[in-house]
């Protein structure tokens, strides 16, 4: 795994995020939580998403950033096969918060995140269509919580996200290009004081009109030619 001052990528900037809470981040504590008829869902959704830097992320540097976690089946009231996987060890680093309990956090969220449909219906395509594996990229959300609004949130929590969480995880990672799922993804990078790598927008519209699809042809063929130019910068210098 990728570290830097003997921690793990992305350690420091989801540390810096727990400190803050998700009271910092929203009005309150419980503003915009889904109602939940588990115990267990709702206290799930009180562990941020802090998603995962794959073991070869460098030295070609690609940062997937979407907007926030799913909320997966509305009326569930049970954890997803995902989650049972993958909730146990957020849990432990929202409590622990070491940096051998973000590693785990990361391992887990990796081994379930290619069967999410965000994953099935956008990140893949890109991965695939550039040679690219999941442990040569990385992938986060811009909000690491879970909200009742699911990405409808107001501007006010995304320019905090921005503040709090996304400018400090791209200033940890030094991504070469970022990939902004979902246009949401791409307004909260805006807000985002700092200097940003070069940047593509996905389309993640749910229906594939035809000015959709030439959004996402557009985004696949900047992004391919990004990536061949970081391969082409890398060549070089091995020589």
């Amino acid at each position: 795994m990728p570290s830097s001052l003997n921690h793990p990528l992305g350690y420091l900037a989801a540390k810096r995020a727990l400190e803050v809470g998700r009271g910092g981040f929203f009005p309150s504590l419980s503003f915009d939580l889904p109602i939940r008829k588990s115990t267990i869902l709702a206290d799930d959704d009180l562990i941020p998403q802090f998603g995962y830097v794959g073991i070869d992320y460098q030295p070609l540097r690609v940062l997937l950033l979407g907007i926030n976690p799913g909320n997966g089946y509305e009326k569930a009231q049970s954890r997803s096969q995902g989650d049972v996987k993958m909730m146990p060890a957020l849990h432990r680093f929202f409590e622990v918060r070491s940096s051998q309990a973000f590693l785990e956090a990361q391992n887990a969220y990796k081994g379930v995140c290619q069967s999410w449909a965000v994953w099935g219906q956008h990140c893949a395509e890109l991965l695939v269509n550039n040679h690219l594996s999941i442990e040569q990229i990385a992938y986060s959300n811009c909000l690491p919580w879970r909200t009742a609004s699911q990405s409808a949130f107001d501007d006010s929590i995304a320019e905090r996200a921005a503040e709090l969480y996304v400018a400090p995880l791209i200033e940890e990672l030094k991504p070469k290009i970022i990939v902004a799922v979902g246009k949401k993804a791409a307004k909260i990078l805006g807000y985002a004081a700092i200097t940003l790598p070069p940047t593509v927008v996905w389309n993640r519209a749910r229906s594939l009109t035809e000015s959709v699809a030439k959004e996402r042809q557009a985004a696949a063929t900047h992004f391919r030619e990004l990536v061949e130019a970081n391969r082409g910068e890398i060549a070089s210098s091995n020589q």
